[in-house]
């Protein structure tokens, strides 16, 4: 047996996180080859312009505007969680699909989009209910910040192979990197059925049937009314507007054609930003818990602007590759510090609709983003788009630092070891 008989939000026994981080790595895997395959597929197979970039890019992105506050009432819903295999077995399939695609020679941008909406479908259900999971998991929020930057280490360190295995699709074949995600997908989707028990929820909070919307109003009152969660989800928002948007639409151009390389450069580009994220962790991990999470975060918005600056300055390829490493580091921080904050300021039985609004701030914003991104770029071209997009973030650092909303929200978890 891998968990208790006790269905008090499932008492799990230790093993069970770690069956967890597992199952999340080999999707995590997956998600790295994505990163890779999806932009690459778009500029350098069907030789897109800009704005059909940004339209790919977006439509993946995009059903989180309307279904991630769906995924996060169906999250919190009684027996919700068993349902997450399925999801992991849907995104397998599409990725399939396109592996059967490249096969026959019928790639067209129109597929294409239908693969990035279908990518983005799977994922507004699959991000809140995998969250959901792991609060029952710990047996309590102590140490839920050092649990919450160990699973991003995992996801960070199963991303760079990902990303690795995808630079090399001129040798391996990208049908086949595709079907190697269907298969890592497949993998997570039996260890969660097999392994892990779906927390209970108490009835008395969790949503029945027909009570979906008043959910979803419900999670988003809470949100709003909470100062801490309400700035927090203003701040991703803006992250995935601009960072998120530049990112997957700039990058991909500067590698194609300013610097003009081909794919196995820009899976370069995307190991060094991966490689930067699991640097942070392990340094957020040696230092242990961080009291004041939310000034790392506001100056995460600062070096980021910075670092897109020094990338409108036009560098050089190795010096590029630099910067990008820093800017995941950046990055890896943010992302870990803002998630366990977010878990250690959700209420338990709204936790899931929270998640959902977080990951909808995220990647709600993101789409809206790389679409503004992928027009400008076909204007001002990418490297202006860098240096609007580093001076607003400078710019919206110098506002939260004025009004310190987040300034002074203290880690419980340093509370608890102080």
């Amino acid at each position: 047996m891998f968990y208790s008989s006790s269905c008090d939000f499932g008492v799990l026994l230790p093993n069970a996180f770690v069956h967890y981080l597992i199952a999340i790595s080999f999707a995590a895997l997956a998600t790295g080859c994505q990163i890779v395959l999806l932009p690459w597929l778009a500029v350098g197979e069907l030789k897109l312009s800009a704005e059909q970039l940004g339209w790919v890019q977006s439509l993946s992105l995009l059903p989180g505007v309307v279904l991630l506050l769906v995924g996060g009432a169906f999250a919190d819903r009684a027996q919700g969680q068993r349902r997450l295999p399925l999801f992991y077995i849907g995104l397998a399939l599409c990725h399939g699909f396109m592996a059967y695609l490249l096969l026959r020679g019928e790639l067209v941008l129109s597929w294409l989009l239908i693969y990035a909406l279908m990518l983005g479908v799977s994922i507004a259900f699959i991000q809140p209910l995998r969250e959901r999971l792991l609060p029952g998991l710990l047996q309590g929020r102590s140490r839920l910040q050092h649990s919450v930057v160990v699973m991003s280490l995992c996801l960070y360190v199963a991303q760079a192979v990902g990303v690795a295995v995808a630079g090399q699709q001129g040798v391996l074949g990208v049908h086949w990197i595709l079907l190697g995600q269907a298969a890592c997908l497949l993998v997570t989707a039996l260890i969660f059925a097999v392994w892990l028990k779906a927390p209970a929820v108490d009835a008395a909070s969790a949503p029945r049937a027909g009570q979906s919307v008043a959910g979803i109003k419900a999670g988003l009152v809470l949100v709003w009314r909470h100062a801490t969660l309400r700035n927090l989800v203003i701040l991703v928002g803006l992250n995935g507007f601009i960072h998120i948007g530049v990112f997957v639409v700039a990058l991909p151009l500067l590698t194609r054609d300013a610097y003009q390389q081909g794919a196995v450069y820009f899976a370069s580009l995307q190991l060094c930003f991966v490689v930067g994220n699991v640097v942070a962790t392990l340094g957020l991990l040696k230092r242990g818990p961080t009291r004041y999470p939310g000034r790392a975060i506001l100056f995460s918005l600062l070096y980021a602007g910075m670092l897109m600056l020094a990338i409108a300055a036009k560098p050089t390829l190795t010096g590029l590759f630099g910067l990008v490493f820093f800017w995941g580091v950046v990055a890896g921080v943010s992302a870990s510090l803002g998630k366990s904050l977010l878990q250690q300021q959700a209420p338990e039985a709204y936790r899931g609709r929270i998640v959902s609004v977080y990951q909808l701030s995220l990647f709600g914003a993101a789409p809206l983003g790389a679409l503004a991104c992928g027009y400008a770029a076909s204007f001002w071209g990418p490297w202006l788009l860098f240096s609007v997009a580093g001076g607003v973030s400078v710019a919206a650092f110098l506002v939260h630092f004025v009004d310190r909303s987040l300034w002074g929200v203290e880690n419980v978890d340093a509370g608890a070891e102080s």
